[in-house]
């Protein structure tokens, strides 16, 4: 049987296909999970701190935003969703969410029963292993926004998200050799990287003047990569979209001809 074309798979099959090499059978998996859609318009809180998840989702298209509130109002935003990437993968373990999730953009998204993932590992354990190496991928991104936002100065956090966006955007084409679309507002920035807006204007003025970037309308455009990438000591290795290591490939073969 001839192997199926990797046309398109959407923005999750262009993520995983940097680890695994899509089997067809693999690919039928993929689009059984990407099979229905849901519209979620620009502002929506669809995901509620507290409350059950539902579904898990894959966004096809656009951004979110996962973040949590106290009790006076006060928003941190944990991270970015962007096409390709979970929310919600492991709420089949889990009764309630442990933040929300709101549409920073209008939103395209793949509801996903929870069933489904359960029998995911079993059915396509290599999929399963490349869906897996998204929750790490993620967990990396949340354990170096803990740093941004605990160590970093406000320039370098303001560098390091950019820097960060590019690269995570690129690996679903979303983005420019040097430049992506940044639908952020200096508000959300500041909510994400625990700054002030005013503290946000400036520090965005300096890396301008500093000719390091710049923003047009929507689209932030790096003017010099290296020396951003410098200046906010940006070290990719936690964005690092390698094949499975040959001993994981093997133990799952192992497995799957039991």
């Amino acid at each position: 049987m001839a192997l199926k074309t990797e046309k398109a798979h959407g923005a999750l099959g262009r993520k995983l296909s940097s680890v695994i090499k899509l089997s067809n059978a693999e690919i039928d998996c993929l689009e059984a999970m990407q099979k229905r859609v849901k519209a979620v318009p620009e502002g929506t809180e669809f995901v509620h701190d507290g409350e059950p998840y539902g579904y898990s989702y894959i966004v096809k298209q656009g951004w979110a935003i996962r973040f949590k509130t106290l009790s006076d109002g006060r928003r941190q935003i944990l991270n970015f969703v962007l096409p390709g990437d979970f929310i919600g993968l492991f709420s089949p373990l889990f009764e309630v969410a442990d933040h929300s999730v709101a549409a920073l953009t209008d939103l395209e998204l793949h509801p996903v029963e929870p069933a489904f993932l359960v029998d995911l590992f079993g059915n396509c354990p290599r999929l399963g292993a490349a869906v897996a190496w998204c929750a790490g991928r993620d967990e990396a991104i949340l354990a170096e926004q803990v740093v941004r936002i605990g160590r970093r100065s406000a320039y370098e956090r303001t560098g390091h998200i950019i820097v960060e966006l590019l690269h995570r955007l690129r690996l679903v084409d979303e983005a420019g050799l040097n430049s992506f679309e940044l639908p952020l507002t200096q508000e959300i920035l500041a909510d994400t990287l625990g700054l002030s807006i005013v503290h946000v204007n400036r520090t965005l003025r300096r890396l301008r003047e500093n000719g390091l970037l710049r923003i047009c309308g929507d689209r932030v455009v790096i003017e010099d990569l290296e020396a951003l990438v410098s200046a906010a000591e940006f070290s990719p290795h936690y964005l690092d979209a390698q094949p499975l290591p040959r001993k994981t490939e093997t133990a799952i073969s192992a497995a799957a001809a039991l």
